[in-house]
């Protein structure tokens, strides 16, 4: 199944298209205040790069943040309009999910990690694989760095934006624990939202195109996460 993916979480829109499991195209381009329009444009660079056209697209995936909030309500509603206008399926993608899904040959246990757009205040998730699956374990977090430290007690590969500094401050935090928490740069990739929504699609879990909304997080949501993990390993 070939899908096109989109995210407009972050600083970059990210452009990509998958056959399948098999990256076809996977662009980014800097976010501009005009992003509506500038994503439309990136979209069709991308095809065009592919040799393709929104016809050959057999579904459409989009990334659904969190992130910036202005971001993700652009591509959602380009995405819903794509899907409405080419009478595609819809599939929506957490974009930690798409972030966790760029190491999934690398660390059996990942947290995906970006920032919240407050210092030290982050959005994170738990994942592990099953083959190329993302499955997520938990709730999801938003909460400040060090109160995400404590959670992680077991050798992990943390995967995000600037994720080195936030690397430095979990290792801090649990010294002592002295488990080798790794780091990997990547950013929200259109391919990878692509290859999860095809995913998805091929299980015939598509989403309702009128329904389809970003996913806002707010600080109350750490509580669930916290009550999951916070106290593993304990007797």
């Amino acid at each position: 199944m070939i899908v096109l993916g989109i995210d407009t979480s972050g600083y970059i829109n990210a452009v990509g298209i998958c056959d399948g499991e098999r990256a076809l195209a996977d662009a980014s381009f800097p976010a501009r205040a005009d992003s509506l329009e500038q994503i439309v444009d990136n979209i069709d660079s991308t095809l065009k790069t592919a040799g393709l056209t929104l016809k050959d697209m057999e579904g459409i995936g989009v990334g659904l943040g969190p992130g910036s909030w202005t971001g993700i309500k652009v591509g959602v509603t380009v995405g819903k309009m794509l899907a409405f206008s080419a009478n595609k399926p819809v599939a929506g993608i957490p974009t930690l999910a798409a972030l966790a899904y760029s190491a999934r040959d690398k660390s059996p246990l990942v947290y995906a990690i970006i920032s919240a757009g407050i210092r030290d205040t982050v959005y994170a998730a738990r994942y592990r694989f099953n083959g190329n699956e993302v499955i997520q374990e938990g709730d999801y977090f938003t909460g400040g760095i060090k109160d995400l430290a404590p959670l992680i007690k077991e050798p992990v590969l943390l995967v995000g934006t600037g994720i080195d500094s936030y690397r430095q401050a979990i290792v801090g935090e649990n010294g002592s624990l002295k488990i080798k928490i790794r780091a990997l740069e990547a950013i929200p990739s259109g391919a990878a939202i692509a290859c999860l929504a095809a995913r998805r699609l091929e299980q015939r879990k598509s989403d309702n195109a009128l329904s389809l909304t970003p996913l806002y997080l707010k600080e109350s949501t750490a509580k669930a996460f916290v009550n999951k993990y916070a106290t593993k390993g304990k007797k």
